[in-house]
């Protein structure tokens, strides 16, 4: 789980920011990983496509082409769906998720957090916050201990914000 803990998503006078966090999905690869990996495909496939074509099977080259651009195509798509992520955010009126995709079309949730309940479900293990008839599903690609860990977390800034201590 990548966390991040500052962003700008339209916080405007929801009272004091007591928890705020940016979930970002796990990505193996980086652009320099697909240039290599892209890179060491077509020199094996170059020179065999190129065997095949010295050899009369043509058709066999082109195939071997279509392979190599549809993994390109699976990589780069894998890498750009990796910027999307979801932002949560408690303030003292407001428990809000922005999920963010890698379109970047955004969808925000407002919830009272007082009202608040979050669990991990336990037939489906999603990790839904919701209160008087609405929920909403947060971290979809967040392992199970993950989201275990996040809604314990959740819990207790929730859990603080409506038992404040006396100071």
């Amino acid at each position: 789980m990548d966390i991040d803990t500052q962003h700008d998503l339209d916080q405007q006078d929801a009272g004091r920011i007591r928890f705020s966090r940016v979930l970002r999905p796990h990505r193996s690869s980086s652009e320099r990983a697909i240039k290599i990996v892209t890179g060491f495909v077509l020199c094996l496939f170059i020179p065999t496509g190129t065997i095949f074509l010295i050899n009369g099977a043509w058709p066999v080259f082109g195939f071997m082409g279509v392979e190599v651009a549809g993994l390109v195509f699976a990589l780069r798509y894998n890498y750009k769906v990796g910027s999307a992520f979801e932002a949560i955010t408690i303030s003292d009126q407001e428990f809000r998720l922005s999920r963010v995709d890698h379109w970047g079309k955004r969808a925000h949730w407002s919830f009272q957090p007082q009202w608040l309940r979050v669990r991990v479900d336990a037939t489906s293990n999603q990790l839904i916050a919701g209160t008087h008839g609405r929920h909403v599903v947060i971290g979809k690609f967040l392992t199970l201990d993950e989201r275990e860990t996040l809604c314990e977390v959740l819990r207790s800034e929730i859990r603080r914000l409506n038992n404040p201590t006396p100071a």
